[in-house]
């Protein structure tokens, strides 16, 4: 956002305007810190005797438990503050300064920053004795400081340990003696007069009119816990309860969160505020421990002219990151997911996309950026409106440093109309850890400062202070904050829808105003897309298990939340298929099956065994490479069927290619998916001959038996040659052949 700034305006300061560069910001407060810590004898002083604040600690020395939000002149200006240091308060002591109101929103940045606010206007002359101050609830102390103009009334202030007196300083703010003043306020250790804590609030005092036309503010807090995911959860508890799939919250998380609550709904009802409550939070507390919030968060839903609960996703997350990375259906489930469960915690209807095609589901409120398709996903979810933060458009349309509602395009022609969140405002929710109640005060101060950059204007303007994602919910912050909006004369708060009410028509873009959303956040999209399809066929698997089919649903939903790593997205994602995979347990082939197949073709049992609560339905798939089944094919299946007892037996027509032992593969899966809710095998022994192999066998016997008698023919034939031979007398050794075609009675010698 334009916010127009300057560098502020009192004694002493940078009258060009701008800030210090960051490597010479950053050393300063280096040295400060180093100063700080070692808390030398005489610690550093800035003009006047006023010491150089405090460095930030993890544990402030010295926090803020309260403050007086505005005051007129003649009134007081009341801190209660509390002292954190192993120093005995009879040997601390306060010291105030009071600095100039500031004419710039860059001055009021400075006054948060700066060690060296130039001249106090108005300061303690001595450290005032931290015993000798009222002492409040909580441990801390009352600094009570009447505040006059000039040098009017200090007799009648003579009581107060210290009185703000408004100088008209030069170069002072231009509606002096309204406006915004530094107050720097430091705890001392008497006795070396080191400073042991500081802290820099403001002091707004106001002269407006009744009439005055208000800065509006829509203040936007989110109710949730980021849950992560529990460390090797067992299969029995995952069984009994899909959910210990996450860790549980802290109980101080869940404390902050009915607090935060609490201080709303009780503390402050008359405060607009809008609250993004998300549905894994609003599921989490519907227990009978947490009734109390839970009535409470129905009661904000009732009472829409105050407070508005949004349309919010189950869990924060990036819709960029989900539409660009193809994951446009996960951001329809978060929203659908996250508005049924608030709704059925509240026990309000939920809001209806279809409801209006004005309204629809009100505002998406984001802290990161969006893209055109985003925006056009968001309205095809059924949003109307859009905020997003001020640093991720090209420009905004502006009246001074304020915002108002402008129109942004999506894809195929969609139009939104949305508005910019002051980025500022949003980093003063966690500007301050360590004393959460400051940091309320200073965003309170900052809607001040705005309020006087164009006071008593004739047109409305407006902020949009959204807490970022990452913020925990904290009471201490909420009850200062809204307590410092309740009857502001200057500042008044709104719902979201309230404020984009307030302009009826959408702004000019000078500039284009378009997105440029930068850091998108994406989770694991093959894990998501993996652990969602698995849910899906496991939904149609089991449609009367819908209870625990949307518990594995929330599951993948929470591994997409952007306040996650993505090494702890995908251990959530992990946790989710654990958890399938428990309720798939419950479903099995039954084991040891052996069939003896006795004849060529016959039926063989397979048993399913279901120990679910609730009835499983799929397909039977069986397969073997010696078996035919139907039509001849190696696979066979059923359509879908239902398995209504416990032991489930099918019987598969079959025939045996084969004798022989082999094993028949058996899967049971989601119908109309590849999802396996059972696998297992059965075995198979088949003793049955076939028509071929007798044809071969008798074959086989035939010529064996052709063979056997020709081979008995021949040696009869060859045993009777012999004996027939066995007539002529054997002859002697005289016997000599007569040679061929010699005579009968020839001698030898008379051959030729």
């Amino acid at each position: 956002m334009d916010r127009h700034r300057a560098r502020p305006c009192p004694p002493g300061g940078d009258p060009g305007g701008r800030r210090l560069p960051a490597a010479l910001l950053l050393a300063a407060l280096v040295v400060v810190a180093l100063v700080t810590t070692s808390a030398p004898s005489g610690a550093a002083t800035g003009p006047g005797g006023a010491a150089a604040p405090a460095a930030v600690l993890a544990t402030p020395s010295l926090t803020l438990l309260s403050q007086t939000g505005w005051v007129t002149v003649g009134g007081t200006f009341d801190l209660h503050i509390r002292a954190s240091t192993p120093v005995p308060p009879a040997s601390l002591g306060v010291e105030v300064s009071v600095y100039p109101c500031l004419s710039t929103l860059s001055g009021f940045d400075q006054s948060l920053t700066d060690s060296d606010l130039g001249e106090p206007m108005s300061a303690t002359r001595s450290a005032i004795p931290l015993a000798s101050l009222p002492t409040v609830s909580g441990g801390g102390y009352d600094l009570a400081m009447p505040v006059v103009e000039g040098d009017q009334g200090p007799a009648a202030t003579a009581s107060a340990p210290f009185t703000v007196q408004l100088l008209p300083v030069s170069e002072q703010c231009q509606s002096f003696p309204a406006g915004v003043f530094p107050v720097r306020v430091q705890l001392v250790d008497t006795g070396n007069s080191a400073v042991v804590g500081s802290f820099t609030s403001h002091l707004v005092t106001t002269d407006a009119p009744a009439d005055t036309q208000h800065l509006r503010v829509a203040v936007v807090l989110p109710v949730q816990v980021t849950m992560s995911a529990s460390r090797n959860p067992s299969a029995a508890d995952l069984l009994a309860r899909p959910s210990a799939a996450l860790a549980p919250p802290s109980t101080a998380a869940l404390a902050a969160v009915e607090d935060t609550v609490a201080t709303i709904a009780v503390q402050h009802p008359t405060v607009p505020v809008t609250l993004q409550v998300s549905g894994q939070t609003a599921a989490l507390l519907d227990t009978p421990a947490h009734q109390t919030t839970v009535n409470q968060l129905g009661e904000l839903a009732d009472s829409p002219s105050t407070h508005q609960l949004t349309a919010a996703p189950f869990t924060p997350v990036d819709a960029t990151g989900l539409v660009d990375s193809g994951l446009t259906g996960e951001l329809g489930l978060q929203v659908a997911r996250g508005t049924e469960a608030v709704a059925t915690t509240t026990g309000r209807p939920a809001p209806s996309a279809s409801a209006s095609a004005s309204a629809g589901l009100g505002a998406w409120i984001t802290g990161d950026g969006v893209d055109g398709a985003t925006v056009t996903a968001l309205a095809d979810d059924g949003f109307r409106q859009i905020v997003l933060p001020s640093s991720q458009l090209s420009a905004i349309p502006t009246n001074g440093s304020t915002t108002a509602p402008f129109t942004l395009d999506g894809n195929r022609g969609v139009e939104m109309e949305a508005m910019a969140a002051d980025d500022d405002l949003t980093s003063r929710f966690t500007s301050d850890p360590g004393d959460p109640v400051l940091a309320a005060h200073q965003l309170v101060a900052e809607l001040a400062q705005l309020y006087y950059e164009r006071p008593n204007g004739l047109t409305p303007r407006a902020v949009m202070a959204v807490a970022p994602s990452t913020w925990n919910d904290e009471p201490a912050f909420v009850d200062a904050l809204l307590g410092s909006l309740n009857g502001n004369p200057i500042v008044e708060a709104e719902t979201t829808s309230q404020l984009f009410s307030l302009f009826p028509t959408p702004a000019t873009c000078r500039s284009g105003c378009r997105p440029t959303p930068t850091g998108t956040s994406t989770p694991p999209v093959g894990a998501v897309k993996a652990q969602r399809a698995r849910v899906n066929a496991f939904s149609l698997a089991a449609p009367g298990a819908h209870s625990v089919a949307v518990q594995l649903g929330d599951l993948v939903l929470a591994g997409e939340a952007e306040g996650l790593r993505e090494s702890q997205q995908s251990a959530v994602l992990a946790n989710a298929g654990a958890a399938l995979d428990a309720q798939l347990s419950q479903v099995a082939v039954e084991s040891g099956q052996s069939v003896t197949l006795t004849a060529r073709s016959g039926h063989i049992p397979v048993t399913i065994v279901s120990d679910a609560p609730y009835p499983i339905a799929g397909t039977l798939v069986v397969s073997s490479d010696k078996l035919l089944f139907v039509n001849g094919l190696t696979q066979w299946s059923t359509a879908r069927t239902l398995l209504p007892h416990r032991s489930n037996v099918f019987y598969v027509p079959v025939q045996a290619r084969s004798s022989g032992g082999f094993r028949m593969e058996v899967t049971f899966r989601a119908p109309g998916s590849p999802l396996r809710l059972a696998t297992g095998e059965v075995s198979v022994r088949s003793t049955s001959t076939s028509v071929v192999g007798v044809v071969l066998t008798v074959g086989a016997v035939v010529v064996l038996a052709v063979w056997w008698i020709r081979t008995s023919l021949r040696r009869r034939a060859a045993r009777r040659a012999e004996e027939e031979g066995g007539d002529t007398p054997s002859g002697g050794p005289d016997d000599v052949p007569t040679p061929v075609g010699a005579a009968s009675g020839d001698s030898p010698a008379a051959a030729p």
